[in-house]
């Protein structure tokens, strides 16, 4: 069969020995069911008995038994949304085309990797990754792409009600605690964007988009996008995360850990795409 010069890395009929992870890593529970323990939390707004909001008190349990859960009803319009996830679609497809680039420049503000551009012990990961700084925003969208034309108003404007979802979750966990809501004010601006494109696997039981790890930020808001790749760690067990529409994950990082220990038992629960 002649090689297809027009065709791109993931467009495969079977998966290239470089990204067949040794069996202990792979993928497990791959069939398994979608977990419904994930809670999945309304953010508007109800009051509990005790005076706070309903989505307070289900928030702290969450974040207490495992450390991710759902929003919907978040405030962000769904043509928001999609017009990001429109736009980024649109970079890495322009990566593609473009067989020069690899990382790029950091003078350029952002980063673009390939798949073979990160290795654990000789395997790459089966993903592309783009991540550029969004704090302080003003100073930040003159270093973002200047390509697909759209991207830096389409994203700005995305940032924007990401840091109003993540500024939003936080005092309700502020309020929870007992503590000023404001007490995260000074760290709790969106920092970076990173945006994985995860492409159709021949078989993904044998790679993986991301290790197993944990996140270092206060907390992470992450669009799944129709996805369903996304595992948590719940009981010793990877356990599979639905993607509901217009729906966003939140994972409280550690960053979160001492102001959450302090008020009740947490355990930072591992995660990763397959």
């Amino acid at each position: 069969m002649k090689e297809d010069k027009g065709a791109r890395w993931f467009e495969l009929e079977c998966v290239p020995k470089e990204y067949i992870f040794p069996k202990e890593y792979r993928p497990q529970n791959l069939d398994s069911p979608v977990c419904d323990s994930i809670p999945v939390i309304s953010l508007a707004k109800s009051k509990a008995e005790n005076g706070h909001s309903q989505p307070v008190e289900e928030i702290l349990k969450a974040s207490q038994e495992l450390g991710f859960f759902q929003v919907i009803n978040h405030g962000i319009s769904e043509k928001t949304v999609t017009d990001a996830m429109n736009v980024l679609k649109e970079f890495f497809d322009m990566q593609a085309k473009d067989t020069t680039t690899k990382t790029v420049p950091h003078k350029k503000g952002y980063i673009y990797t390939n798949s073979t551009d990160f290795a654990k012990d000789g395997v790459h990961l089966w993903r592309e990754n783009f991540k550029h700084p969004c704090h302080p925003l003003e100073e930040c969208i003159h270093l973002w792409p200047d390509t697909p034309t759209r991207y830096q108003e389409v994203i700005a404007a995305y940032i924007v009600e990401i840091q109003k979802l993540s500024t939003r979750i936080l005092e309700m966990i502020c309020e929870g605690l007992g503590l000023e809501q404001s007490y995260f004010n000074d760290t709790s601006e969106v920092q970076f964007l990173s945006s994985n494109f995860y492409p159709p696997c021949p078989d993904p039981s044998l790679t993986l988009g991301i290790l197993p790890h944990v996140d270092p930020s206060l907390i992470t808001i992450l669009y799944q996008g129709g996805s369903t790749g996304l595992q948590v760690m719940k009981d010793g067990q990877w356990v599979n995360v639905g993607a509901i529409p217009n729906a966003f994950v939140v994972n409280i990082g550690n960053q979160l850990e001492v102001c959450l220990v302090l008020n009740f038992s947490h355990k930072f629960f591992e995660h990763k795409n397959i």
